[in-house]
């Protein structure tokens, strides 16, 4: 099978990083992957053919079986290219909840105004991957139901690399005796941070290790300042590869107010971490059976419990990798994946 991905930029992105895993088990499998990008970038290096491209230069999709695209400008790259007969399968997959996700940046008016007409654009693809049975059921009331879908992430680690000596020293000096709780995020509002930071004016022997950067970097530092406990945040900023850090950690944290999916659960997975996430839709239908430990979103108290509780349960990290074993492995991912691409429906002109 020949498959092309199409992406905005090989930048070390949730979405981006789905595709270089798609990439690598397609072509595990014998298939002939490509990988087209619009911008230059090099923060990731896909193990196949890829070309950099202009928005209005087609590419001969009659070459390949599958073309998937990932995210805003790809998708209205086929909109405006796809012709109305082809023998090719298009396939996007969102990777957020659109509308919500840009409410996070933008005003409503903006947010909705652009998320319905992305959502008008992609209905020209033959199928559309969302990352959850609950993003699913979400889509189900904006676009054609015969075309969606779903499909789990996966990661797959090299867990022999290791963060340079300074900073393992830093971060050695700065924990001594203390409990660690880790994130590695961007830094915005919808990633929830600033609920650990006030959690732990309530966890006297705890501290937290930020890894990201982003427009609530700022606010989060003054935060911790303002909460007094600036003395146990330790802000390491961008890191490449920052599941690097989850070693070092005793306690990881997702408190997203929205997520599309967490790749960041399935590293913490890969490195049997207890994980505290919160009550949001798609923790919950990724971790059904008590893998995690929940809190209620904007309830500092309710955090502040489910930290003490995964803090003193030993089992819970293995129980986390063996659900990632059994739903989120690569050889679960590709199978799933290789369903979607033998999915030949009619094709519809739109």
């Amino acid at each position: 099978m020949k498959i092309a991905y199409i992406i905005p930029k090989p930048s070390n992105t949730g979405p981006i990083l789905v595709v270089l895993e798609l990439v690598k088990e397609m072509s595990r499998h014998g298939h002939n992957c490509t990988v087209y990008h619009f911008d230059k970038g090099d923060e990731i290096i896909f193990p196949c053919q890829t070309q950099q491209i202009s928005f209005f230069q087609k590419i001969n999709f009659d070459h390949f079986d599958v073309i998937h695209t990932h995210g805003l400008r790809p998708d209205c790259y086929i909109f405006l290219h796809k012709p109305l007969k082809s023998k090719t399968l298009f396939i996007t997959t969102l990777h957020n909840y659109i509308i919500p996700d840009f409410s996070y940046q933008y005003n409503k008016f903006i947010a909705y105004t652009i998320g319905n007409l992305w959502m008008l654009g992609i209905r020209r693809h033959d199928k559309i991957v969302t990352l959850s049975k609950d993003a699913m059921k979400y889509y189900q009331r904006r676009l054609p139901l015969q075309k969606l879908t779903y499909a789990y992430n996966t990661r797959s680690l090299p867990q022999s690399e290791s963060i340079d000596e300074q900073t393992r020293q830093k971060i050695l000096q700065f924990k001594k005796d203390s409990f660690i709780l880790g994130v590695n995020a961007a830094l915005t509002d919808r990633k929830g941070i600033d609920q650990i930071i006030k959690a732990l004016k309530k966890l006297a022997n705890y501290k937290l290790i930020i890894i990201g950067d982003g427009k609530s970097k700022i606010p989060l530092e003054n935060l911790s300042v303002t909460e007094q406990v600036s003395e146990r945040v330790l802000f390491l900023g961008y890191k490449k590869d920052a599941y690097r850090f989850l070693p070092f950690y005793d306690l990881f944290i997702l408190p997203s107010r929205n997520e599309g999916f967490g790749l960041t659960l399935l590293e913490s997975a890969l490195y049997k971490k207890n994980v505290v996430c919160s009550r949001i839709p798609i923790f919950e239908e990724l971790c059904p059976q008590g893998e995690v430990t929940f809190f209620e979103l904007e309830n500092i108290s309710s955090l502040v419990k489910a930290i003490q509780t995964a803090s003193q349960s030993p089992d819970l990290g293995n129980k986390l990798y063996q659900r990632y074993i059994q739903s989120f492995s690569p050889n679960v991912f590709y199978k799933r994946y290789n369903q979607i691409y033998n999915s030949k429906l009619p094709k519809l002109a739109y």
